[in-house]
């Protein structure tokens, strides 16, 4: 009987042996820390508004089992609390390896091996992107912001208020609420036994975003940032930038009314400032013809005249590179006279365009004048 249970529990031991150190393969197990956001210094609010709040989260990874695997992050999503929406832009990850140098710093997807018996620890920095209104950049988000006034003067005064109101909410907002969302990570890892059924395990692991403000330094700073909020550039260097893209303007469409004498008599030329133009006012927004545009006294001019102005010129640019690039015949001619025909009523326009602009300029001096 001895005998029998001796040799039982020796093939039990065996069997847990050969388990241990053969069969048991890949165990890996996965568990989340706590997010962590540090303090907001003094030195980020030396040369603005901070619009950008940082912190990490860390996923612990332990290989139990007696076989190398692999874990491999494969999507990581913030979801912004109800709340937090008024003043959330993006999110942006980073993802840190402890144990694996060459996977310092990189964005998902992202595989990490884990040998057997091994650990390692995985970093998830996040950056949220807060709405730049709050921000004393005057034209950021410009073109959003649904206000208007009669002139220069009084439209700054406006944004400066609304600024500050916005700059207020978000200051509330921190004081009142600590959860900003949760950010939840998608991950793929080694099964058991990789060879039955599919390779990998999938799991999802969330955390919530908790900041630490409600009572903290940063929050002071905030504050003092909106006893102390001016516009950035300050207003009289905003009306003087007005003014230098009113003579550009002006300079842009005398070189056109030039080129256009110029070439009178030839049936093909381009706009020496195209480019320019293109650039200026096509490829991105100009910040200061979206502030003229909220200003009653200067809006009618900017859609009725200057803006159908800049894409006459354009398109009158466009087709004569078009018919400069058409073969010889009917439809190279046909472009050519089309041209020659909008040459005349062209050069009127700019004529009378600019006349309107010079006067829109002497408004806006008179303003720069008046500002204390």
């Amino acid at each position: 009987m001895v005998t029998t249970f001796t040799g039982i529990f020796a093939l039990f031991i065996s069997l847990f042996t050969l388990w241990l150190t053969h069969l048991r393969g890949i165990a890996i197990a996965l568990s989340v820390e706590k997010c962590e956001m540090p303090e907001l210094s003094p030195d980020e609010f030396k040369d603005g508004i901070p619009t950008t709040l940082r912190g990490t989260i860390s996923l612990f990874v332990l290989n139990k089992g007696n076989r190398t695997g692999a874990i491999k992050i494969t999507k990581l999503e913030f979801d912004k609390a109800k709340n937090f929406a008024n003043f959330f832009k993006e999110c942006e990850f980073r993802i840190q390896s402890t144990e694996s140098p060459s996977n310092w710093f990189t964005t998902p997807p992202m595989t990490v091996i884990i040998k057997d018996g091994s650990a390692d620890l995985i970093n998830i920095a996040f950056s949220l992107k807060l709405n730049p209104v709050i921000e004393r950049r005057y034209d950021y988000n410009l073109e959003t912001i649904k206000i208007e006034s009669n002139n220069l003067k009084e439209l700054l005064n406006k944004l400066l208020e609304y600024k500050k109101e916005r700059l207020k909410e978000f200051i509330d907002f921190l004081r009142s609420n600590e959860k900003l969302g949760r950010i939840t990570m998608s991950c793929e890892y080694t099964r058991r036994w990789p060879l039955w059924g599919a390779p990998f395990k999938k799991k999802q692991k969330s955390v919530d975003v908790v900041h630490p403000y409600k009572e903290n330094e940063t929050l002071k700073y905030y504050n003092d940032a909106l006893k102390n909020y001016q516009l950035d550039p300050e207003p009289t260097k905003i009306i003087e930038n007005v003014i230098s893209e009113i003579d550009i303007l002006k300079s842009n469409f005398n070189k056109c009314y030039e080129d256009l004498e110029r070439y009178r008599n030839e049936e093909l030329f381009g706009f020496s400032v195209a480019g320019s133009i293109k650039n200026r006012y096509f490829d991105r927004k100009n910040s200061i013809i979206v502030l003229l545009k909220k200003c009653r006294d200067y809006k009618e001019i900017i859609e009725r005249d200057i803006e159908p102005l800049l894409e006459d010129l354009l398109s009158f640019q466009q087709k004569t590179e078009k018919a400069d690039k058409t073969p010889q015949g009917k439809i190279k001619q046909k472009l050519i006279d089309e041209i020659k025909k909008e040459r005349e009523p062209l050069r009127k326009n700019l004529k009378k365009v600019t006349s309107s602009l010079e006067n829109l300029g002497k408004e806006v001096e008179r303003e720069l004048e008046e500002v204390p």
